[in-house]
């Protein structure tokens, strides 16, 4: 191209010099200077030409590192997470980073829906009247009508929807997230370790994050006191893969209002505090009567409330504790494992002939989250104190009453260990085993009664009798609990659509009880198998 043009001119200067042959040398000058000119400028243009080619195959370069790296995308976001603990299909909608699903903006704000459609199905050898959350601590005793009866239930009462909401200003971030299932069972609903309101608000917060690594939240959200998977973020908690929406014995968790300050450090210690939503759990043989401030007190379901109504055959309403629970946490990675220390206080208060009791309990525990390797990962978890029942997944009495109706604190201990494994993009296997513990904690009214909780003298002759006569009673209280669960999900498929995946758990769990009159011992046991077939949203 620039020869033509070098070509051109020099024609033109030609055809010049052929018309006008007056004055020879004039025109000749001319056309010298004409030629230096444009030379010139045809450098110019060759120069421009070679640094315009020059940036379109750098631009072709970078396109094609692109498209290298959008093609490898759906490869890397089926591969297994290799974060500190693998996300379960029962919690990758809402706790997975590494295939976020799609997002929407609206007017700066961040939009991003999640959750999963869900068919569960469930067999219990014991009846225990549940669906798809199990009760524990009321398996049915060896020998009543319910220990020989089988339950089978199909339940689609797991399905989840979620919306997280983002967005950034100067110098922080706000986000709001919400979660619901159709877990609940109003108008029976309680708010002992997760409100059961319909529709059941698993989550439902606020947050801001600021520059400097603090953190405030308020809302709904899992207690503090649950362990986390990775740092000590909202949506990072630890939460078993199983399919039992009451999860394992021993493990320690509650879904509460809460208002936490969280504090960043460094990328290996972080702390947080949070005041929590208080709700006490009663155990007595023998209460004193009119005893007030207990949810199932009878200034509990009157006057009627929003929580509960009064001729509800069951229902029980709130407790009136004197203020809210208080958790503390510190967390440290030093480069292999999580480690977190935790600290429960509790304040407790009753009513008795005209006057108010008040009395503390609390705790505190140890959690780890130990990578063995990329494709094996070992929980482990324990809280000892007293007042800390309902903070476990076999919901246990938190206190029991002297016959002056002084509020006694039980003693407990709850242990959970387990080993997940994700040996693929499609496989996550799970063995996990809990315990929990409820100590002895009884006394003597002033007739000679027992009274309290575990009491040698109480008359558990009605326990384990199919149809027991009124003068056999069941006055048995909980010793132990303990569980053993394995279990896995397969991953039929992954991929921008969502996923489609399937999981099956078979569990054992054994009920054992304080000994009463003559050394009866109530136990029960329960072997129970669950399958879940999901479809998550991308």
């Amino acid at each position: 191209m620039v020869r033509v043009m070098i070509s051109f001119l020099m024609l033109s200067a030609a055809t010049l010099v052929a018309q006008d042959t007056t004055t020879p040398g004039q025109q000749i000058t001319d056309l010298k200077t004409q030629l230096q000119t444009e030379h010139e400028r045809v450098q110019r243009l060759e120069e421009t030409v070679q640094q315009l080619q020059e940036q379109m195959s750098q631009l072709r370069a970078q396109s094609g590192a692109a498209g290298n790296t959008s093609a490898k995308a759906p490869v890397d976001s089926a591969a297994p997470q290799q974060a500190t603990v693998s996300t379960p299909p029962a919690e990758s909608s809402t706790n997975s980073n590494s295939d976020q699903p799609a997002s929407i903006r609206f007017r700066g704000v961040t939009l991003t829906p999640g959750g999963f459609f869900d068919a569960t199905g469930v067999y219990r050898t014991r009846n225990e009247n549940a669906d798809a959350i199990s009760t524990f601590g009321n398996i049915p005793f060896s020998g009543t009508a319910n220990s020989n009866l089988s339950e089978f239930r199909g339940t689609a009462r797991e399905t989840r929807l979620s919306l997280l909401a983002e967005g950034k200003l100067k110098n922080w971030k706000a986000s709001g997230y919400a979660e619901i299932d159709f877990e609940g069972a109003a108008p029976t609903a309680n708010e002992a370790e997760s409100n059961s309101f319909q529709p059941r608000s698993r989550q439902l917060w606020a947050q801001a994050e600021f520059k400097n690594g603090f953190s405030i939240s308020g809302g709904q959200t899992w207690s503090l006191l649950t362990t986390n998977r990775k740092g000590l973020a909202l949506r990072q908690e630890w939460v078993p893969n199983t399919i039992d929406l009451q999860y394992v014995v021993g493990y320690n968790w509650a879904r509460q209002w809460s208002i936490r300050a969280t504090k960043k450090f460094n990328d290996k210690v972080w702390a947080a505090v949070s005041v929590e939503n208080p709700e006490t759990t009663l155990s007595a043989i023998n209460p004193p009567p009119n005893l007030f401030g207990f949810n199932t007190s009878a200034n509990a379901t009157s006057p009627v409330s929003a929580f509960t109504l009064f001729n509800t055959p069951g229902a029980n309403g709130v407790s009136t504790d004197l203020a809210p629970d208080l958790i503390g946490k510190v967390v440290y990675e030093p480069g292999w494992g999580h480690y977190e220390i935790k600290a429960l206080g509790r304040f407790f208060r009753d009513r008795l002939n005209g006057h108010n009791n008040y009395t503390e309990g609390g705790g505190g525990g140890v959690a780890a989250v130990l990578p063995v390797n990329k494709k094996v990962d070992i929980i482990a978890e324990a809280l000892a104190g007293t007042g800390i029942g309902r903070y476990a997944s076999g919901l246990g009495s938190d206190v029991t009453v002297k016959p002056d109706g002084t509020i006694v604190p039980i003693r407990t201990l709850h242990t959970m260990l387990g080993v997940e494994a994700h040996p693929g993009s499609r496989w996550d296997f799970y063995l996990y085993g809990g315990d929990e513990y409820y100590s002895r904690t009884a006394y003597l009214n002033a007739a000679g009664l027992p009274v309290g909780y575990g009491s040698p003298l109480n008359n558990n002759s009605g326990c384990q009798v199919e149809a027991p006569s009124a003068t056999q009673p069941c006055q048995a209280q909980n010793r132990t609990l303990w569980e053993i669960e394995p279990g896995y999900w397969y991953r039929f498929y992954k991929g921008a659509a969502g996923t489609v995946a399937m999981g099956m758990s078979y569990s054992y769990i054994q009920r054992s009880t304080w000994a009463g009159l003559g050394g009866l011992q109530p136990r029960g046991n329960e072997n129970m198998i669950m399958t879940s077939f999901r479809y998550i949203l991308p």
